[in-house]
């Protein structure tokens, strides 16, 4: 399956709260050449189109940006319906039929029905429409097309809108959009895979949908995604088949459309989506734009976040409580709420050539409380704040070992405080786990052994950065825990080979007077100032220039 990247907020419509109802200019008697090539852009040709529906159920539309901006995916482009098209929006003139409402609203109103629904003559019972539903569906309307692609990846930008919204978003009623390329069923790259209102409400994937039960928008359905994007694998030089459209589902009662931005398929510009790490309560600074490929030579600008213009010193505050601010060289610093939570957020870009694609960034903002960390004992896994002095912990080299010392601080999860996160199984087979930026890894490397000697060598986490699977978190505070055994050894965190805590000068710029007092009493032997009189470590621990010789293949002991 293709995976579909979700943009997380339409564009507002800035400075009117409650918009006055204006028709948007919709052209019905459009072919289907000409809304294939309405919807197709730079990098790829077209063959051939057709149409299935309803003909009253296509059209072009036009000045999306000026009379509906937030419902649809840009100035121009096609419209698919499963009721009329030009019931999409009301006439600020005159009242709107309200389907089984009839007449309804003053003409100021924007959306003057919650149940605007026509039974029309569109396509019934389609094969491949009842097999991606998993039902009979009605009154489908797609366009079918053949294309030439000059690239691999092709995007298409577009909204989804219903009145099944909010009545029946549990319901059997899951009117949906399919894509199809080359007969393959493109799924969303989200929640359960379907483009339909249970996939995208106010409960599921919350910050991907808009209401308009207020009225804020202008637009007759109850409500709308914002702007999504699907890239989708296509075969570069040779003849491909795009089906695209919507249907209702289960029966032909209130209508749904799809709105595709004009030029929105196209093979020049792709922009990729990003995934952010940071603390609840931290900032992260990152560049959305470094992965996103445009034309040769061609620079590429942030231009909207969430479909709000931006530039320099723009600040966009999402609705889950993230801060995004923009800075001079185009990246973005992310500064985050307190909560433990996923949610995302849309940018756009645009080549100087006047390309423009849009991609969405996951901020994931995950506790960083390193005190959690489970150690393998012969008792199972254990929290590690949760150990004591002579408790047993499963060691590589000498099994079951007691805990000499336990030590534990708090600090600002900033700078060089901040932890390191590691993706589960980045490593082999483990599970995520918060390390301190010093603390060594047991890397396995054929490179290590004709280098240093040695196979198995120890790696501080910071040297692993990849800013992808392992990832210095900032923000908030983080509670670090040390394990210390009569001698170094490597112990399992959450499946992960990690050393145990081995003295050294740090000590006296880590620990406060008493814990330094604390371990020198339990080894009379330990000079604090060099680590000396401890015992060796437990394998070779490489320097940072050393561990970067090592090769990103290399597999975790």
């Amino acid at each position: 399956m293709f995976g579909l990247l979700m943009m997380c907020a339409a564009r507002k419509e800035m400075g009117q709260s409650m918009p006055i109802a204006q028709e948007l200019p919709i052209d019905t008697g459009a072919s289907a050449n000409e809304m294939a090539a309405e919807i197709f852009g730079e990098g790829v040709t077209v063959v051939s189109a057709s149409y299935s529906g309803d003909n009253r159920s296509s059209g072009i539309y036009s000045n999306g940006d000026s009379v509906s901006a937030a419902s649809t995916p840009g100035d121009t482009g096609v419209i698919l319906s499963t009721g009329h098209a030009s019931d999409y929006t009301n006439s600020g003139s005159s009242g709107g039929w309200g389907g089984w409402g009839g007449w309804g609203g003053s003409s100021s109103n924007t959306n003057q029905s919650s149940n605007t629904s026509t039974n029309t003559s569109g396509i019934n019972n389609n094969s491949d429409f009842n097999a991606a539903a998993g039902t009979t569906t009605y009154d489908a309307s797609f366009l079918e097309i053949d294309f030439i692609p000059d690239g691999d990846t092709m995007t298409i930008q577009f909204v989804f809108s219903s009145e099944e919204y909010p009545e029946y978003v549990d319901s059997l009623y899951q009117d949906f959009i399919g894509v199809w390329v080359n007969d393959e069923f493109v799924e969303l790259g989200l929640g359960d895979g379907d483009i339909d209102p249970n996939n995208i409400n106010s409960g599921n994937n919350e910050s991907l949908f808009i209401s308009n039960l207020n009225d804020e928008y202008n637009t007759e359905m109850d409500g709308f995604t914002a702007t999504m994007t699907l890239n989708m694998s296509v075969n570069a030089g040779a003849v491909n088949s795009i089906r695209i459209g919507i249907a209702d589902v289960t029966d032909s009662n209130y209508d749904s459309n799809l709105l595709i931005g004009g030029g929105s398929l196209q093979t020049t510009l792709i922009a990729q989506d990003d995934k952010i790490e940071v603390a609840p309560g931290g900032t992260r600074t990152v560049d959305v734009m470094a992965n996103d490929g445009g034309p040769a030579s061609s620079t590429l600008t942030l231009t909207h976040i969430n479909g709000q213009e931006v530039s320099a010193g723009s600040v966009v505050t999402l609705s889950t409580g993230q801060v995004l601010e923009v800075n001079a060289d185009g990246t973005i610093t992310v500064t985050a709420d307190s909560d433990e939570e996923s949610t995302i957020f849309s940018y756009t870009v645009e080549s100087d050539t006047g390309i423009s694609d849009t991609a969405f960034a996951t901020i994931n903002q995950a506790p960083c409380f390193v005190a959690g960390t489970k150690i393998r004992t012969p008792n199972g896994a254990v929290p590690v704040d949760q150990l004591m002095p002579g408790d047993l912990v499963l060691t590589k080299d000498n099994g079951a070992q007691p805990v000499a010392w336990i030590g534990s601080r708090e600090v600002e999860a900033t700078g060089d405080y901040a932890p390191v996160r590691i993706a589960r199984n980045t490593f082999g087979n483990h599970r995520e786990i918060w390390v301190s930026p010093l603390h060594r890894i047991l890397v396995r490397d054929s490179l290590a052994e004709l280098l240093f000697g040695t196979r198995e060598v120890l790696i501080a986490a910071k040297e692993l950065i990849n800013d992808r699977s392992v990832q210095q978190i900032e923000g908030g505070s983080v509670t670090y825990v040390h394990l210390m055994f009569d001698q170094h050894q490597i112990i399992w965190s959450e499946g992960l080979e990690t050393e145990s805590f081995l003295p050294g000068p740090q000590m006296n710029s880590s620990f406060e007077r008493e814990t330094m007092a604390e371990i020198c009493q339990l080894f009379p032997e330990l000079d604090p100032e060099t680590g000396d009189g401890y015992g060796p470590a437990a394998r070779r621990t490489l320097r940072g220039y050393e561990a970067r010789l090592i090769t990103p293949a290399s597999e975790v002991a």
